[in-house]
């Protein structure tokens, strides 16, 4: 029997930081939200839809089971709601934008800065010191450049960044060219490159407010937080082994060899985050919201179905699965045979991952990608399950 990783630290210490974040981003995304008028930010939250005009949900209807947690939100985003009005005026538009910016244009991933506050994993305030700020942000903003990353020659993430903004120096007009995004938020991502300590600056304020209003809430939460914490430990951690093995990438962290931190999340409840690369085997983790188990129970069979078929719809996924087909594959010759930049490929390969299409393995310091057959497996037998619960009528019968 294959080995199953089995070395997790659960965390059960709130990311005060990275949950900050999260407001920040719901009041970005509330005042960009074309139904805006119909919800007050206490209670709004972002909706997933095929149209665009439908933004934002309730969360009063989205968590009506959860009295408890619907309360904590509200309460949260009510407190905070002053600071960020007074804090999002036209001298912090830029802050503002860079909240408006999503890997290849796709709305239902984080954008940019939200996606650095869930890289910090920072517990308290007074531990983002520039520095580590700083990095992370630095990461992001590479990878969001388009940027190739993966890079074997790097034994940690501090000198592959230090590698990669040389290479950008170089490129960047070439860069600057194929990015994905409104030449208005372009110039606002690259801009930020050089104002990277004016931000930090300027967001240390607004976060020690947001940081205070949270430390005194999660406490409403103490009864749903343990809740999650012994479902996630059950069964000898199922859950987390599951997700592991739905993404594949247990044989990436048996190569890692280190404790896998598992951290959780009050603001955003049904998400689930894997981080991993191989250039800093320390820089993985997963992020789960405190009911992300119930949200897999409660998703209807036909939501995952559409899914699967949404994510295997894209043209570009197909072409990477057709590569795949012949072996498997280090990321740089992928977008090398595909010519899309590094960037657009993460985004492809993270969407195949999340459904268990591609799995990932460490061979040296290289990352390679290989198709999974539990994946597809799946999608056949949810879609046979589906069809066998058909009642079909012969209406080929005339009378």
């Amino acid at each position: 029997m294959d080995q199953v990783f089995n070395d997790f630290n659960i965390i059960e210490k709130p990311l005060l930081v990275n949950e900050a974040g999260l407001i920040i981003y719901y009041y970005t995304n509330w005042l960009a939200a074309s139904n805006k008028g119909q919800y007050s930010f206490d209670v709004a939250y972002p909706g997933f839809s095929f149209s665009k005009d439908w933004l934002l949900i309730s969360i009063e209807e989205l968590f009506a089971s959860e009295k408890a947690y619907v309360d904590f939100v509200k309460k949260v985003k009510s407190e905070a709601f002053p600071y960020l009005e007074e804090f999002f005026t036209e001298k912090n538009t830029d802050i503002l934008n860079l909240f408006y910016i999503f890997m290849e244009n796709d709305e239902n991933y984080l954008p940019f800065f939200a996606g650095i506050f869930q890289n910090l994993n920072i517990f308290d305030l007074k531990e983002l010191t520039y520095e580590r700020f700083k990095e992370v942000f630095d990461f992001c903003f590479l990878k969001f450049m388009g940027v190739e990353l993966s890079d074997e020659n790097h034994k940690d993430l501090a000198s592959l960044i230090a590698s990669k903004k040389k290479a950008f120096k170089e490129n960047f007009l070439s860069l600057m060219a194929k990015l994905p995004y409104r030449d208005e938020l372009s110039m606002n991502l690259v801009r930020s490159y050089s104002n990277t300590r004016s931000i930090y600056d300027r967001l240390l304020p607004l976060l020690e407010k947001l940081c205070e209003i949270l430390k005194e809430k999660i406490p409403l939460l103490s009864k749903d937080l343990t809740n999650h914490f012994d479902h996630i430990r059950e069964d000898d951690y199922k859950f987390i082994k599951d997700i592991i093995d739905q993404v594949g990438i247990n044989s990436f962290l048996l190569a890692n060899a280190k404790r896998l931190n598992v951290y959780s999340l009050c603001m955003a409840a049904n998400m689930e985050m894997i981080q991993f690369m191989s250039e800093d085997l320390d820089f993985a983790f997963i992020n789960l919201g405190v009911f992300a188990d119930k949200e897999k129970k409660s998703l209807g069979k036909l939501k995952l179905l559409n899914q699967y078929l949404k994510i295997l719809g894209d043209a570009t996924r197909i072409d990477i699965l057709d590569l795949l087909m012949e072996r498997s594959y280090y990321s740089k010759e992928l977008s090398d045979k595909l010519f899309i930049t590094p960037a657009t490929l993460s985004y492809h390969l993270s969407q195949l991952h999340v459904c268990g299409f591609v799995g990932a393995y460490i061979d040296g310091r290289k990352t390679y990608y290989y198709l999974r057959k539990a994946g597809f497996k799946k999608i056949i037998e949810e879609l046979s399950e589906f069809a066998s619960n058909i009642r079909e009528e012969n209406h080929d019968q005339r009378e």
